[in-house]
């Protein structure tokens, strides 16, 4: 598994919008596009149309389409965009990106990082890409990333503690035992050409981030 480099589901949800050519670098031919909510408008925007609507629609009326589409009770115990990613990966998708899930409320950004541990708990590789970042999910896994001095990367445990070590960084570790509500994997760098993030145990939140953002 490990971090999503071509999709065969993309999800746009309502959040900051992105950059229509980081868009266009996770989307072939033949790659299913979901839109959750107002994500619809974002997805038109960058030229390409739905495969399928999910949403409440009461932050955007729901479009006039023939494209299939889920109406949701705006009553409900989840997001749009959970949903959508749950849609995702009922169909089978297992390389998924995200995109708006960043941006506007706090607390749904915070809801929509939680899903990447979610789909890595169901066997599915669920990426976040905005304009600065890639935000993904390592559960029991290990995933090897191009060294890239432009970028930080932050390691955190989440649902409990997470054992992890790290090769090719400036900070390394060995089967350390990281702690959630711990900030000791902020920040670290690549100074290899390659450089390996291992999970042993537990799940862990990766952020890959811009150094000029």
């Amino acid at each position: 598994m490990g971090i999503v480099t071509s999709a065969d589901c993309v999800i746009f949800a309502a959040g900051d919008e992105v950059d229509p050519a980081i868009v266009r670098s996770y989307i072939q031919p033949d790659t299913f596009i979901i839109t959750a909510d107002a994500g619809y408008s974002a997805c038109t925007r960058c030229g390409f149309s739905p495969n399928l609507l999910v949403g409440d629609f009461d932050s955007q009326a729901a479009p006039k389409t023939d494209t299939p589409t889920i109406t949701l009770n705006p009553i409900k115990d989840d997001t749009d965009t959970a949903d959508a990613l749950q849609q995702a990966i009922q169909r089978g998708f297992r390389h998924i990106v995200l995109f708006g899930a960043t941006g506007g409320r706090l607390d749904h950004t915070y809801a929509n990082l939680d899903l990447c541990a979610l789909a890595a708990g169901q066997g599915a590789e669920l990426l976040i890409v905005d304009n600065h970042h890639k935000i993904f999910a390592l559960k029991e896994e290990t995933v090897t990333i191009d060294g890239d001095k432009s970028k930080y990367v932050s390691v955190f445990a989440v649902g409990g503690p997470c054992v992890l070590s790290l090769e090719g960084f400036f900070y390394l570790l060995k089967d350390y035992n990281l702690m959630p509500f711990c900030g000791l994997g902020v920040s670290n760098e690549t100074v290899e050409e390659k450089a390996t993030i291992s999970i042993k145990q537990g799940t862990a939140l990766i952020f890959i981030t811009d150094k000029d953002f």
